[in-house]
């Protein structure tokens, strides 16, 4: 995966990418962080069932979908990596990341349950402590990457989420597909 999470697009000045000012608003960081997993998750193959959120002080939020049930890549881009334990390391530095973006916070919160996982996923692929963190440096990057090169989707389903607060896969999807490569 190294090989493939290591490359760089020049998209960071593209007009679609994140805001310059800085969003605290509890409710809308949830639904950028919930966006960001379910975005990455589409792109992933994975078959989303749920998306909501809460927004109360602990920006609480889900995405519910299904397993991923084989090592297939993406019909969408060449860098999304076909091993279930990778391409769910992706979905789960997502949320982190878009929120990130959008607050303008450069660290990811340690307390994160998020964080949690991404340790135990990227233990699973590296096997090796001592390279868990640089591998974890390599997959913010390329989700960061992920996240700014379809942020016009992230926005449109954080903007839905803010709206609705929850919304099935289906619509998720329909809301998505012209937004994302096919």
């Amino acid at each position: 995966m190294q090989a493939r999470l290591g490359y760089h697009d020049p998209v960071r000045d593209r007009a679609d990418s994140p805001p310059l000012e800085p969003i605290s608003d509890p409710l809308r960081l949830t639904a950028y962080h919930e966006a960001g997993h379910a975005v990455i998750a589409q792109l992933c193959g994975q078959r989303i069932t749920e998306v909501e959120i809460v927004g109360d002080e602990d920006h609480t939020g889900s995405v519910q979908s299904q397993r991923f049930a084989d090592e297939h890549g993406s019909n969408h881009d060449p860098g999304i990596p076909t091993a279930p334990t990778e391409r769910r390391l992706l979905c789960t530095a997502a949320g982190m990341v878009a929120e990130n973006l959008v607050s303008g916070r450069g660290q990811w919160d340690e307390s994160s349950e998020d964080l949690d996982t991404a340790v135990q996923l990227a233990m699973k692929v590296v096997g090796d402590c001592e390279r868990v963190i640089p591998y974890l440096e390599i997959v913010r990057e390329h989700t960061e990457d992920l996240l700014r090169r379809n942020w016009t989707a992230v926005e449109a389903l954080a903007d839905a989420l803010v709206e609705r607060r929850r919304m099935t896969g289906e619509a998720v999807r329909r809301l998505l597909a012209p937004l994302l490569p096919s």
